[in-house]
């Protein structure tokens, strides 16, 4: 569908904010270096019982004793080293658990609240356009039907399909930090979760007929006209014939793709009738629409997104026809 003449993209509206925490950092660790300069005076005790138990013994079997005190030592010594490493371990493992808890509780706070307004957004949205298969239930109910005025914001909004849309809560990333000094995992779920929810896929497409002078729907002719068929009775079935016209100029090939717009009170003109009743707004002639169609058209000024023209407003169909 090119939409691209006289096309005004509607204005989005202020989102609703929430502000993610940056990932904690990881603890700074004093590693080997930090035990062993707490190791460095219980060496230089052990070089002095050596030296002392060296000049100091002279019985029998003394000096050997002293050696074995002084390898028992540093036995110690190489213990305390490896106690103080494992225990430094264990309490830098402990500080990156917590911190990496606290944040993945506070991300699933988001998480929560993400999805509740994206399960919001998609129910209002499928409400307020639904697909073209709910139509004819719509119809039947009847509650809804004609039920959007020239002063509602989704007024001539049709629905043409689904696309991929930004959820209706912004969520806005932290600062960026250096890589090397975060928790991996902790940046990890805040990367699934922005990638995941900041963007809604399968919302309900609309386009506002009023902001565009013309609409062409390209492709396979089938495809085509099943998705103008489809914008068609969007538009039919919540803007009354009061404010909406629909008038189809076709092909003679074509007609009979068209004869179902005849059942829409919107098709019927209020210019001319014959012996069933108000004339069919369908044709293979322009000049046959011409005198159907409300008496204003030739008065009204060239098409402009900013202006609204007087009721009704007129949706012509063109699948080919003689202009």
């Amino acid at each position: 569908m090119d939409t691209s003449i006289g096309a005004r993209a509607p204005e989005p509206p202020e989102l609703v904010q929430v502000e993610l925490g940056a990932p904690p950092e990881l603890p700074s660790s004093e590693g080997a270096g930090g035990v062993l300069a707490n190791a460095i005076p219980m060496l230089g005790s052990l070089g002095s019982i050596v030296l002392v138990a060296t000049m100091g013994s002279s019985a029998p079997g003394g000096r050997g004793r002293s050696f074995l005190a002084a390898g028992m030592f540093l036995l110690a010594t190489l213990g305390f080293i490896i106690v103080q490493l494992d225990r430094q371990r264990k309490q830098r493992t402990e500080t990156v658990n917590a911190s990496r808890t606290e944040y993945l509780r506070h991300l699933g706070t988001v998480r929560t609240i993400a999805r509740e307004a994206a399960s919001q957004q998609r129910s209002a949205l499928r409400r307020q356009h639904p697909p073209p298969s709910a139509l004819p239930a719509l119809a039947e109910e009847r509650s809804r039907v004609w039920a959007r005025g020239v002063n509602e914001a989704d007024f001539l909004q049709v629905r043409y399909g689904v696309s991929s849309q930004p959820l209706a809560l912004e969520l806005v990333p932290p600062d960026s930090v250096p890589v090397e000094r975060v928790d991996p995992a902790a940046a990890s779920a805040l990367h699934r979760l922005l990638a995941v929810h900041r963007v809604q896929s399968n919302l309900p497409a609309v386009v506002d007929l009023r902001a565009l002078g013309r609409i062409e729907i390209c492709g396979d002719e089938d495809a085509a006209r099943s998705l103008a068929r489809s914008m068609i009775c969007s538009a039919a079935a919540f803007q009354s014939p009061e404010q909406l016209a629909i008038a189809v100029l076709s092909s003679e090939e074509s007609l009979a793709e068209w004869d179902w717009v005849k059942w829409l009170p919107h098709a019927l003109s209020a210019q001319d009738s014959d012996s069933v009743g108000p004339r069919r707004m369908v044709s293979t002639h322009l000049g046959d629409l011409v005198v159907l169609l409300p008496p204003d058209l030739a008065d009204r000024p060239p098409f402009d997104a900013d202006e609204r023209v007087s009721d009704p407003h007129i949706l012509f169909v063109v699948d080919g026809g003689v202009l």
